[in-house]
């Protein structure tokens, strides 16, 4: 739904495929079915990039903190440390940056899902379908493997913001909400306040500091988002693949056009969505992350 929205005014191929706001287009056949077009890849891959993401935040995050440590004075507070002391004493910056590393990696990888899955919600292909047509475009019948791959990573400069600031400020949110809500429980106004550690956190409250890390993350990176899907509706016309500077001066066009509102159609649907998942995925990441740990 939310690609749909976002890419309402997106013009597709005079070669049958009729624009995306006609009755005649995919959006006016939908069915429950076709809500779900675009599942495959992510479904496939979602376990892998995670689990990929989460590991090289979890690494990241440790090396950052043993610089740290051997940086500051020895005092009380970090005697007798403990392995996962990292996870509640390491400044939010080593946070911020360790997701950042770690949404910058994956990027490389979920470039062609985004491609494929949002060409899949816009046309209602299937998932070969999607991937034969994003290689073949621009080829003209002449075969070139290079530009064919290229395809995969229209506007990779949008979606690399998109996946390492994003991914920056969804973790550093959720880490400093959960750190401000055990001070508050704690009552701990010392100049060590931020040695308290997040672990008596109930589920409860990991759940909201999650959801409005979710909600705050895709705030911020919405305009970005509705800016990349439509550089992926509109390379379905493409005789080249766009690149980030075609993004730019796209979002240029669309605040001169129609102001700066045009920036965040369908932020209502990803927020009602943002929250509740990223109320799922981050207690879990901690509970599991606690469990092995121990």
């Amino acid at each position: 739904v939310k690609a749909n929205v976002s890419t309402v005014a997106v013009a597709t191929s005079s070669q049958n495929r009729p624009t995306m706001c006609s009755q005649e287009s995919p959006i006016g056949k939908r069915s429950i079915r076709a809500l779900y077009a675009g599942v495959t890849g992510p479904l496939l891959t979602i376990g892998i990039i995670q689990s990929l993401n989460f590991a090289i935040y979890d690494s990241f995050r440790r090396v950052l903190y043993q610089r740290q440590i051997q940086s500051e004075d020895s005092d009380g507070f970090i005697c007798n440390s403990q392995p996962d002391d990292y996870l509640h004493y390491d400044n939010l910056s080593n946070v911020a940056l360790a997701s950042f590393v770690s949404g910058a990696a994956t990027s490389v990888i979920t470039s062609p899902i985004a491609i494929v899955k949002t060409k899949q919600q816009i046309m209602v292909w299937g998932f070969r379908k999607a991937i034969r047509e994003t290689y073949q475009s621009g080829m003209n019948g002449r075969p070139q493997p290079l530009n064919g791959l290229r395809n995969f990573y229209t506007g990779f400069g949008v979606h690399f913001f998109c996946d390492s600031f994003g991914r920056s400020l969804y973790m550093f949110t959720y880490e400093l909400l959960k750190r401000k809500l055990a001070q508050v429980k704690c009552g701990e106004q010392s100049p060590h306040s931020n040695r308290i550690s997040t672990q008596n956190l109930s589920l409860p409250e990991r759940m909201i500091c999650a959801s409005s890390a979710g909600v705050t993350c895709w705030a911020f990176i919405f305009p970005a988002d509705v800016i990349r899907s439509k550089l992926y509706a509109k390379s379905l016309n493409a005789q080249s693949s766009l690149t980030t500077l075609d993004g730019i001066k796209l979002a240029r066009q669309m605040v001169r056009e129609q102001g700066f509102r045009s920036l965040y159609r369908g932020m209502a649907i990803t927020v009602a969505r943002a929250g509740p998942v990223a109320a799922v995925v981050l207690p879990v990441y901690d509970s599991v992350l606690a469990w092995v740990s121990s």
